[in-house]
C-alpha cells in the first residue's frame, strides 16, 4: 500500500521541525561561545591593565625624572647617580663600545681616565715624609700599650668570671620575682575592681560572722544543718526582695548539670539581715561578676587556726585524682574550686565566685556533703572565697641588683707602616673620575677600586700648565694602576640592545644578564678587608635588580592603550555577532510555529481519513 500525499507532506514537516531544532540548538552553543571569547577577551585586557615596564630615576636636574631602563641609561655618567653594571651569564661585564676601545687603546688607570679628560700628574713625597715620620711615634707608643694590655686582660678574665656568677643568681632571683609579681597584678586588678571603700567582706561578715565567731545560718550550717546556708547562696544568686526570687534562673553547675531555685529557699532573718547591709548590692554584683575568681584553695585555714599565716601550698583534689590515674567524682568537682574539663581530663582554671555559689547550693540541695566535708566547704567559702570581694593583695618586692660587667681592655693596634710614593694622578672632577675608575678595575678584573682620596692645592705660578688656568684649582689624587691585559673580563654589548629596554627587562627578569653596583666600603669599619683596596673604596656588589632604590616598576601606558583597543574591537564584534544569532534563532522560532500549526492540521487530516476509513470496511 503506498504512502498518500498528506503522509508524504507530514514527513516532510517532520523532517524540517528536527532541522530547525538542530540549527537553534547550534545557534545556541555559538552564543555560548561568545561569551566565552568575551571572558578570554576581558582577561587579556586585565592583565593588560597590570602591565608594568621597568624605569630609571634620575636626580641630575635636581629633581627626579624617570625614564625607561636601558643599559646606555645605566652605563652613562651623570651627577648624583648611582653606578650599575651588567653581567652576562658566564660573569663577563657588558659595556659600551666606546668604553671597551678606551680600555683596549690604553695600558694603565691614568691613560684610561686621560681618554676622558680627567688625568694631571701628581707624585707627593712630603706627604710620605710625614706619614713616616707619625709612624715611629704611634709604634713606640705601641710597645709601650702591648705592655699595659697583658697586665689588664689577667685582671679582666677574674673579673669576669665573678661578673658571670652574680648575673646567674641575679637572674634567678630576678625570675623568681617577676613570677610573684605576675601573679600580684592578676590579684590587684580584680582587688580593684571593687567599690571604693573596699568593705564588701566586712559587709558580708557583719551579718554571718566568721568561722572563729558564726552568726545567724552561717551558725546553723556548720553545725550541720545545711539548710540554712541555701537561703544564703539563694539569696546572693537571685533574690528580688521580700521572700521572692529575681528571674528564677535556671543555673548550671561547673559540671554540666542544672538547678532551679525556689522562692522557699530565700527566707530566714540572716538573709534579711544580709539585705539591709549598706552593700548588698555591691555584694550581690561582685558575687555574679564573671571576672571575679574564688581563692583556689582547697583546704582554707582560717587565719586564727595558724597563728594569721595562710598556707601557701595549696591544695587541689582534682589535680591529686588525675595525678593517681583516676578521674575525679562529681563530688570532688562541686567541692573544688579549680575547673575541670572531662574531655581533656585536665584541670583548666580556677572558679569564679559565682561558679562556686552554683556548686555549692547543689552540694547543700542535694545532702551531698556533711559533718567536716560540709564545714570545710562552707568554712572555705564564707572565710576563703569571699574574702576576695576586699582582701588587697600585698606586692612582691625585689632588692636584686644587676652586676656591672667589667670593661674588656682595648687591645692595642699596630699601626700600618706607609708605602713609598708612588706616581699618581690628580683629577678635577672627583666624581666623574670614581664613576669611570670602578669602571675601569671591573673591566681589568677587579671588584673593587681605591676611593680618589686627598686634595691638593695648586697655586696659579704662571707656570703655562694647561690644569692651571685659574687662580687656583682644587684636585683630587688616585694611585695609578697598570692594566692586566691577560684577561677577557668583559664583554661590547650590540648597538641594537644597549638603547632596547624592553631587551633589558627581559633579560633581567629571566636571568640573562644580572645586575651589580658599586658601593661605599671602609676597610676601618668592615670585617675582613678588600686585598685590593689600600683604603678607602668601592666594591661592585651584586645586586637584585628589584631591590635595587632606583629602579622602579610603572604602569605600561603604550601596552594598555594598545590592549584597550583591542579590548573594544572584540568586544564590538562579539556584540554585532551576538546580535545577528538573536536574530536567526527568532527567524527560527517564527518558522517553527508555522510549520507545527500545520503539523498539526494533518495530522487531524490523517487521523480523520483513517478513522473513515474502519468505518467503510467495519
Amino acid at each position: 500500500m503506498g504512502m498518500s500525499a498528506s503522509q508524504a507532506r507530514l514527513l516532510s514537516i517532520t523532517a524540517r521541525l528536527t532541522n530547525n531544532e538542530f540549527r537553534a540548538q547550534t545557534i545556541t552553543d555559538r552564543k555560548l561561545r561568545l561569551a566565552d571569547d568575551s571572558s578570554y577577551a576581558s582577561q587579556e585586557y586585565m592583565e593588560a591593565l597590570n602591565s608594568q615596564k621597568l624605569v630609571f630615576g634620575d636626580y641630575s636636574s635636581g629633581s627626579i625624572q624617570y625614564n625607561p631602563l636601558t643599559a646606555g641609561l645605566l652605563f652613562t655618567y651623570a651627577p648624583l647617580k648611582n653606578q650599575y653594571g651588567l653581567r652576562d651569564s658566564s660573569g663577563k661585564a657588558l659595556v659600551k663600545a666606546l668604553d671597551a676601545r678606551n680600555f683596549e687603546e690604553t695600558n694603565s688607570l691614568s691613560e684610561f681616565l686621560d681618554r676622558y679628560g680627567l688625568v694631571d700628574t701628581y707624585v707627593d713625597y712630603e706627604e710620605y715624609n710625614r706619614q713616616m715620620e707619625v709612624y715611629e711615634k704611634n709604634l713606640a707608643e705601641y710597645a709601650r700599650s702591648k705592655n699595659n694590655y697583658d697586665q689588664d686582660m689577667l685582671e679582666y678574665q677574674k673579673k669576669l668570671q665573678q661578673y658571670n656568677t652574680e648575673s646567674a643568681q641575679y637572674a634567678a632571683d630576678k625570675a623568681k620575682y617577676d613570677a610573684d609579681y605576675e601573679k600580684y597584678m592578676e590579684e590587684y586588678l580584680e582587688w580593684v575592681k571593687n567599690p571604693a571603700d573596699n568593705s564588701l567582706y566586712e559587709s558580708f561578715v557583719n551579718v554571718l560572722g566568721t568561722s572563729e565567731h558564726p552568726q545567724s545560718c552561717y551558725s546553723s550550717a556548720i553545725s550541720g544543718y545545711s539548710g540554712c546556708y541555701v537561703h544564703v547562696l539563694t539569696f546572693l544568686l537571685d533574690w528580688a526582695g521580700g521572700d521572692s526570687l529575681a528571674s528564677k534562673e535556671t543555673y548550671t553547675t561547673s559540671n554540666g548539670v542544672q538547678i532551679n531555685l525556689e522562692d522557699g529557699d530565700i527566707t530566714g532573718a540572716g538573709m534579711h539581715g544580709l539585705a539591709k547591709s549598706n552593700h548588698f548590692e555591691e555584694i550581690s554584683a561582685e558575687l555574679n561578676n564573671d571576672e571575679r575568681k574564688c581563692d583556689g584553695d582547697d583546704e582554707y585555714v582560717p587565719e586564727y587556726q595558724n597563728e594569721g599565716v595562710k598556707d601557701t601550698n595549696k591544695r587541689n583534689i582534682i589535680q591529686e585524682a588525675i595525678d593517681a590515674g583516676n578521674k575525679p567524682t562529681e563530688k570532688e568537682i562541686l567541692f573544688s574550686d579549680y575547673l575541670y574539663n572531662k574531655d581533656t581530663n585536665s584541670v583548666t582554671g580556677v572558679k569564679t565566685l559565682k561558679q562556686k555559689a552554683i556548686d555549692l547550693l547543689y552540694l547543700l540541695k542535694h545532702n551531698m556533703i556533711s559533718g567536716n566535708e560540709l564545714k570545710q566547704s562552707l568554712i572555705g567559702f564564707t572565710d576563703g572565697d569571699m574574702r576576695k570581694l576586699s582582701e588587697k593583695p600585698k606586692e612582691p618586692e625585689f632588692n636584686g641588683k644587676m652586676p656591672t660587667p667589667p670593661t674588656m681592655p682595648e687591645k692595642p693596634k699596630e699601626p700600618d707602616k706607609p708605602e713609598p710614593p708612588k706616581p699618581s694622578f690628580a683629577v678635577k672632577d672627583k666624581e666623574k673620575c670614581q664613576w669611570y675608575t670602578n669602571l675601569w678595575n671591573m673591566m681589568n678584573g677587579s671588584d673593587s677600586a681605591n676611593v680618589v682620596q686627598d686634595v691638593i692645592e695648586f697655586e696659579n705660578n704662571n707656570s703655562g700648565s694647561s690644569s692651571q688656568n685659574e687662580d687656583s684649582e682644587t684636585l683630587y689624587r688616585l694611585h695609578d694602576l697598570v692594566k692586566n691585559a691577560s684577561k677577557a673580563n668583559y664583554k661590547v654589548l650590540e648597538d641594537n640592545l644597549i638603547y632596547n629596554d624592553e631587551w633589558l627587562e627581559f633579560a633581567l627578569e629571566h636571568g640573562i644578564v644580572t645586575m651589580s653596583q658599586a658601593q661605599y666600603y671602609n676597610p676601618a669599619d668592615d670585617s675582613e678587608k678588600a686585598l685590593e683596596i689600600t683604603a678607602q673604596g668601592f666594591i661592585w656588589n651584586s645586586i637584585i635588580y628589584t631591590n635595587a632604590s632606583d629602579i622602579v616598576s610603572q604602569d605600561d601606558d603604550v601596552a594598555i592603550a594598545r590592549a584597550e583597543a583591542k579590548y573594544k574591537k572584540t568586544m564590538n564584534e562579539i556584540e554585532a555577532q551576538d546580535n545577528k544569532y538573536d536574530r536567526d534563532l527568532k527567524k527560527l522560532d517564527t518558522e517553527h510555529n508555522a510549520l507545527q500549526t500545520q503539523y498539526d492540521s494533518i495530522k487531524e487530516v490523517i487521523n480523520k481519513n483513517v478513522e473513515r476509513s474502519f468505518k467503510a470496511f467495519s
